[in-house]
This record gives C-alpha cells, structure tokens and sequence, in this order.
C-alpha cells in the first residue's frame, strides 16, 4: 500500500515512537515551570522522558481505492522499554488524511494510548510523513497517575534506532 520499504518503516516508526513516549512511568529528570494557569504558589511539574519503541504488530488498511492513498490507516501495537526493559505497551491508528500526487505531503492524523501499570496517556498529532522530521505530537490526557498529563513529544528517527522524548506535564 505504502510505496517502499523506506516510507513504511518511517511510518510505523514515527507512530510507534509518539506513542512510547507518552506512557513512561519512569522519570529520566525531573523539573519546574512555571504555571500559566493563574494559580499562585503552584508550580507544574515536568517529567522528561525518553524510550525505545518496538513494533508488536501492524496492518496497513486500504480503505478507498485500490491502492495507498486518502482515508487508508495504519493500525499498529508497541512494546515499550527503558534501559533494556519492556515498561508497558501502546497501541493506535493513523488515518491519511493528505496524498500529494508529488508525495511532497504525505499527512496523517494519528492517535493512540499508552498503558502503564500506573494507568494510560494518551497522544494525537498531524504529521506529514514526506518529511524527515523530527515529529512533534500533543499530549492530550490520560487515566490514573498520567489522569491530568499534557505537554508534547518528540520523535527523531534513526537509521537503527529511532529518539522519543516526552515533556510530560502532570
């Protein structure tokens, strides 16, 4: 469905690493900001977070007309480490929602959740899968210890293994 090797992996990985780094339970460092919601003597507390994603399994939907292209997804599971060691998994869809002829934009919009034992986070983003990257996506809420999380993460990807890192505010 996807054209190349190359762009399949790039895909699967983009969402993949969006996805792992939303749900650490972890903490690499920790830090202050400030807080802009207008509430004196409160600080929210930032988590950063960086991991390595493993794809578990994934299937590329043709939806529309034979072949890749408008309203095809992409539906994919992870598993998620830390310095080695699974720490939870995740699972999502990224549905294209731009094909460029040229394939100078190639958009899709992705959402999927992480699970932790400390509860699920969850991530959702636009992301142009023509482009190199890296790849921002929002934090857009989560259950459990991660029940007031939002922020970003970014992706970077690898010829061998492929950067996550999650400003995770709770």
């Amino acid at each position: 469905m996807l054209k190349g090797e190359h762009m399949r992996r790039k895909l699967s990985l983009a969402v993949a690493g969006a996805l792992a780094l939303a749900v650490a339970s972890i903490t690499l460092a920790s830090a202050s900001s400030p807080n802009t919601s207008g509430a004196k003597g409160d600080a929210d507390r930032v988590q950063v977070i960086h991991l390595v994603v493993r794809a578990a399994q994934e299937a590329e939907l043709d939806l529309g007309e034979e072949g890749f292209g408008l309203g095809d997804q992409l539906v994919f599971s992870e598993n998620l480490f830390r310095d080695g060691k699974k720490v939870g998994v995740s699972g999502g869809t990224c549905q294209f929602t731009f094909v460029a002829t040229d394939s100078s934009r190639l958009l899709a919009n992705c959402v999927a959740t992480l699970s932790l034992p400390r509860g699920q986070v969850t991530v959702q983003g636009l992301l142009n899968f023509a482009e190199e990257g890296p790849f921002v996506v929002a934090i857009t809420g989560g259950t459990g210890a991660y029940r007031t999380a939002h922020g970003q993460m970014r992706i970077a990807l690898g010829e061998t293994e492929d950067r996550y890192t999650l400003h995770l505010i709770l």
